[in-house]
């Protein structure tokens, strides 16, 4: 078989193996909302924790303005924390989510701590409301998608935390 021939198929067959990949993960039922937003507020958790920027401020929407921060203040403040080597933990209570059409409400008891050259700061634990929005997106920079992010945050003092 000529060298050509092959590449054709073996081309072929690969586009049609992603074709195949992609139509099964569309096919794929989508989980309720609250799972969700259940599943964004974890990733917002493991992302503080890991110190991971770029996931954090993927869940922040453009319109956020919560305790006097636009999202290009938060991301200043963020990296700057975690570059002098903060290590932020999050711990929160079931949250109560309440979805009325694109935009969500949760209610959950917070509690985070965070470790700064070999010392422990506690922020006390506190009943905080988040609000998000779900907001157009691209499901691997191609597909159009929605995603929720975060709009609001109310009960947060940040008083003693910069």
């Amino acid at each position: 078989m000529k060298r050509s021939t092959w590449l054709a198929i073996s081309g072929a067959t690969v586009l049609i193996a992603a074709l195949l990949a992609m139509w099964r993960i569309a096919a794929t039922p989508a989980p309720p909302e609250e799972q969700v937003v259940r599943n964004r507020l974890e990733e917002i958790r493991q992302a503080i924790e890991g110190r991971d920027l770029n996931t954090l401020m993927d869940a922040i929407s453009s319109d956020f303005d919560a305790f006097g921060y636009s999202p290009e203040r938060l991301r200043i403040e963020l990296a700057s924390a975690f570059r002098r080597g903060i290590r932020p933990h999050v711990r929160y209570t079931a949250p109560v989510i309440n979805i009325i059409g694109k935009e969500a409400t949760v209610n959950m008891r917070v509690e985070a701590w965070w470790e700064e050259q070999g010392l422990v700061s506690r922020h006390e634990p506190t009943d905080i409301q988040v609000k998000l929005r779900k907001e157009p997106a691209r499901k691997w920079l191609v597909f159009p998608a929605e995603k929720w992010r975060v709009i609001d945050v109310e009960g947060i003092s940040v008083n003693g935390l910069e």
